[in-house]
């Protein structure tokens, strides 16, 4: 079905009073390679009505969006790029240039936004004539986003997706001007201060850069924006909310998290099965250097934390043999968290190496250069992102970044420390077939914890497991930087976070642990506010250690009671009865959808647990 025949079946079903059915046939349309940025805009513009219909029930992350210029167009292709991305977003907009106006006025008790987009426009630069103004000028800008940053907080305490400025025009003095109040010149010195102002935990979509990828000459209609003071061309409004796509994504649930790859003229030219290792195209012809160059590309990925996986249609034999015999391989075994050669469906293949990594296929790209593959898994597993593979390999890298699915506000030790967990862990999973019983392969791993309280050196890494961490997740707050040093600085707050190493190496920051200061009928007690594991220590009982260090605090602190609180969601069955689990009872619910436990004290029993504190650095 083509793009157009998918916007008419959406509007016939909506019309027949089935907006749920409606909704699908766009999102498979916006799944599709096909539709253009004008298709893209009217889906959207469809998809605004519709998402918000009573009767239509789908999950909306709320959002706020602000310009120093017209943005209703580019709205309408976010809702749209969100939408096909399975991310449904209720986007409010704000007025023409009336930004600290719209986050000073807005009624928070009916809406709150999760995350605040602010686009600004290069008005304010205009007319200046000399380098002293244009100094003054930059500076009477960042104290205006200033004080718009400082409204997103105190009213909102919202996440921040700040867009850089650009020029349309270069002006008078040309391309090439040396001046420093000139428009390009204004615009560089403008972004440069904000990228330096711009607080923690928020993310900047760099605008110029942007712009510059398609070109501004189809990136801007000046023409559009004397009519209606909206710069953006239809290609442009759609590649914005692509990238605003992706900035929301990493704010919201961190980047994409696993790569998984095609070998055979994906990796390499040719058919390894038919050619051999030596035989397969890497040389230094143009066929070869382009598939070298992708290769480089994605060991770099996987240095800063995306985890890599192979899915082939191949012999296990001949499918690995170029990763060890050939000399002009980039990637080698080591680099690869799983790998997948067998004769079935590339689905099936998928889903295996899910379930080896214990990720949700939500957080997979599939890179295959078969149209057919690429079809049944976009059919089988919808949740998965497929990039739509183009036939030369020189193109391939320019494909893989063209929908920002590894964007991140900032990349952490622990990032670009996964790659090697994940390989260590098959080692892991080795030793505990190989053992005779659960205990004793629990024991034989020698695991050591390092328990220390949250604090600056470590809040970083603690916001991104907050904003992604979903499976052993209590609660799924996703606090931001700023909120998590609000709890800090109550008084009777507790926390920590944990460290795991084994005697196969270290698993890297993967606990994290906030609880405050509450009462239960009057009576003193300490409600664990969050609490989050990463999911490669899941079933190692480092739950035990934490569950019984807070016990320990609450003894000392001689708190009688503890709480917890479940809020359920799609993903975090896991825990469900975690807290039954550890001694805890169920209450009587007083939030509407949050399930709360209660224990006394000293008649909630420590739990056994494999993991060994380390006395010399533990602190909580």
């Amino acid at each position: 079905m083509t793009p157009a025949e998918s916007l008419r079946l959406a509007a016939d079903l909506r019309k027949q009073g089935r907006p749920l059915e409606a909704l699908r046939a766009l999102q498979s349309m916006l799944r599709s390679a096909g539709p253009t940025a004008e298709q893209v805009e009217s889906a959207g513009r469809a998809l605004r009505r519709d998402l918000v219909k009573p009767g239509v029930d789908v999950p909306l992350t709320d959002v706020l969006m602000l310009g120093q210029c017209t943005i209703s167009w580019v709205v309408s292709s976010l809702v749209a790029v969100g939408w096909g991305q399975d991310l449904g977003l209720r986007v409010v907009e704000g007025a023409y240039d009336s930004l600290l106006q719209d986050l000073s006025r807005i009624n928070t008790g009916e809406w709150t936004p999760r995350v605040v987009v602010l686009v600004p426009w290069n008005q304010r630069l205009a007319g200046v004539e000399t380098p002293a103004e244009a100094s003054h000028r930059i500076e009477a800008e960042i104290e205006f986003w200033k004080s718009a940053w400082q409204l997103v907080h105190e009213r909102f305490r919202a996440r921040i997706l700040q867009v850089s400025y650009d020029w349309m025009f270069a002006g008078p003095a040309g391309h090439h001007s040396a001046q420093g109040h000139e428009p390009i010149a204004m615009v560089r010195r403008m972004n440069e201060a904000l990228r330096r102002e711009l607080p923690e935990g928020a993310f900047l979509l760099d605008l110029e850069q942007l712009s510059g990828l398609l070109g501004r000459e189809q990136f801007y209609d000046p023409r559009r924006y004397y009519w209606t003071k909206q710069p953006f061309s239809e290609e442009g409004a759609c590649r914005l909310a692509r990238d605003l796509c992706a900035g929301l994504r990493a704010l919201l649930t961190g980047p994409k998290k696993v790569l998984v790859l095609d070998l055979d003229n994906t990796l390499w030219g040719g058919i390894v099965g038919e050619v051999g290792a030596q035989g397969i195209a890497l040389g230094d012809d143009v066929e070869g250097e382009s598939y070298r160059a992708f290769q480089r590309y994605l060991k770099g990925l996987a240095a800063r934390g995306v985890l890599l996986a192979v899915a082939t249609k191949n012999n296990p034999d001949d499918a690995r043999e170029p990763f060890v015999e050939n000399p002009d391989m980039i990637l080698r075994l080591e680099h690869l968290a799983a790998f997948e050669a067998s004769w079935g469906p590339k689905a099936e293949a998928l889903t295996r190496i899910a379930q080896t990594l214990n990720l949700g296929l939500d957080s997979f790209v599939f890179f295959d250069d078969n149209p057919a593959e690429r079809e049944q898994v976009r059919q089988a597993l919808p949740m998965v992102a497929v990039v739509e593979t183009p036939p030369d390999p020189a193109d391939y890298i320019r494909a893989l970044e063209r929908e920002r699915w590894f964007e991140a506000t900032a990349i952490t030790h622990e990032d670009r420390a996964r790659t090697e967990q994940y390989v260590v862990e098959r080692q892991r999973r080795e030793l505990q077939l190989a053992s005779s019983s659960l205990d004793d392969y629990l024991t034989s791993l020698e695991m050591i914890a390092d328990v220390q309280p949250i604090d600056e050196s470590v809040l970083p890494r603690v916001v991104q497991l907050l904003s992604k961490t979903n499976q052993f997740n209590l609660t799924t707050r996703r606090h931001s930087i700023e909120e998590v040093r609000s709890l800090l600085v109550r008084p009777g707050t507790f926390s920590l976070c944990l460290k795991l190493h084994d005697r196969f190496g270290d698993h890297g920051l993967t606990a994290v642990l906030i609880a405050v200061e509450d009462s239960e009928q009057g009576e003193r007690a300490l409600r664990i506010e969050t609490w989050l594991m990463s999911c490669r220590i899941i079933a190692r009982t480092v739950e035990n250690l934490v569950f019984n260090l807070v016990l320990d605090h609450c003894r000392r602190q001689q708190i009688p009671r503890i709480i917890g609180e479940y809020i359920p969601t799609k993903k975090n069955g896991l825990v469900a009865r975690l807290y039954a689990d550890l001694g805890l009872e169920q209450v009587p619910e007083s939030t509407p959808g949050t399930i709360r436990f209660s224990g006394d004290v000293q008649a909630v029993a420590e739990t056994t647990t494999f993991v060994r504190l380390n006395t010399a650095t533990a602190t909580p």
